[in-house]
């Protein structure tokens, strides 16, 4: 028997904030909380009064430390779990991006390869963020690899995963699409609409095919205008949209970050990283999706003045900037975006909530937000 216990934490329950709580972990599991626990046979962590929520849950990252999930390299993957937890993040979603056939295999080969033995961050499942894309929005991904949406191509890569799947990202303008959203929904993936031109009657038939989701919302999609307000226009108004945001600052200015929060029902709005390789890296020039990107000024580019190529933004910071530019919205709402919402949108029950029973993923953080410890399968990952 493992056992960790947190004592004197600001506790963040579905509830809301419990002060003066313990929270005992026995075998990667929440066995109990509340007052002055017994600490027998327990590792001991002295939270003094800091919030410890739930860990955080990233849905869509493609890279950490240098490494990325499309290399196709099960070491690749385990260096980027390893790196999560330094910014909260306790569970993610492998996230590729548009590959050729069997790089896209591959990738997915390593990551079924190492998730269940991937140090720190748990690997929830894959997110294919394409290859059933828009050219005409492809942003930083790979215009050559991108194809019609083929159940066919899905069922074999699940197969391949086994059943590792759980979000696909997709253009529902592109032939076929609505049929293949339909297939997907009753396979148990979760749509989302992504690097789309979609008009606001194409995005609004995605939803009655059954997408649930919006990838970066404002990015990669038409711009909202009043005449035709598009995949943006659609995902502000219909409820049945969850919808991801880019809190770096780069990728969305904070009044539009805050008409998402004001449009959107509580628990809608789901912060994302977006975040490649270039998490945790220096400055500089750097190889990612294959060809050079320059980090510099907190962005990730293609070259020193291209396109915005994913970020290098931590779901930690993410969660200050929001609270930042934001300061009405209460912290708890914050901390649900980047937690609770997240694992809805897959349907991941344990994920993303504290309660006792379910699997000890935890962020403890101080006053201002950042992280001081995260903890994984109930083990301290990351501390500061």
């Amino acid at each position: 028997m493992t056992a960790l216990l947190l004592r004197n934490a600001t506790v963040l329950l579905p509830s809301g904030f419990a002060p003066q709580t313990d929270v005992r972990i026995v075998d990667g599991l929440i066995d109990r909380l509340g007052p002055a626990l017994s600490a027998a046979g327990a590792e001991g962590f002295d939270a003094a009064g800091a919030v410890v929520a739930p860990g955080f849950v990233d849905l869509h990252v493609h890279g950490a430390g240098g490494a990325m999930f499309e290399q196709g390299d099960a070491a690749a993957v385990a260096a980027i779990t390893a790196t999560l937890p330094r910014y909260g993040v306790t569970a993610c979603l492998a996230t590729i991006a548009t590959l050729a056939p069997a790089p896209l295999q591959a990738a997915v080969a390593a990551v079924t390869a190492a998730a269940p033995t991937a140090p720190g961050a748990r690997i929830l499942g894959i997110h294919l963020e394409g290859p059933y894309l828009n050219p005409r929005r492809a942003g930083a991904q790979d215009i050559d690899g991108m194809r019609p949406a083929s159940i066919e191509e899905l069922d074999a890569l699940q197969e391949l995963s086994s059943g590792r799947i759980r979000l696909v990202t997709l253009a529902p303008e592109l032939p076929g699409a609505a049929a293949f959203i339909a297939a997907a929904r009753e396979r148990g993936v979760t749509v989302a609409i992504g690097h789309s031109d979609a008009s606001a009657a194409e995005a609004h038939a995605a939803l009655v095919a059954g997408a649930t989701h919006v990838t970066h919302l404002f990015n990669g999609m038409r711009e909202l205008h009043h005449r035709e307000p598009g995949v943006a226009g659609t995902a502000l108004t219909e409820d049945g949209l969850s919808v991801e945001l880019i809190c770096d600052g780069h990728h969305v200015a904070p009044r539009v970050v805050d008409l998402a929060f004001r449009c959107k029902p509580p628990g809608q709005v789901v912060l994302v990283s977006d975040a490649v390789g270039a998490l945790g890296m220096p400055d500089g020039e750097s190889e990612m999706f294959g060809t050079r990107c320059v980090i510099a000024d907190g962005t990730v580019r293609l070259g020193a003045n291209g396109p915005l190529a994913g970020s290098c933004l931590g779901l930690d910071q993410a969660v200050r900037n929001v609270r930042q530019w934001l300061p009405a919205l209460p912290v708890a709402h914050v901390l649900e975006a980047a937690s609770a919402a997240a694992a809805r949108v897959i349907g991941a029950r344990d994920a993303g909530g504290i309660a006792e029973g379910r699997t000890a993923d935890l962020v403890v953080l101080d006053p201002g937000l950042e992280v001081v410890a995260a903890v994984c399968r109930g083990r301290i990952a990351w501390q500061r």
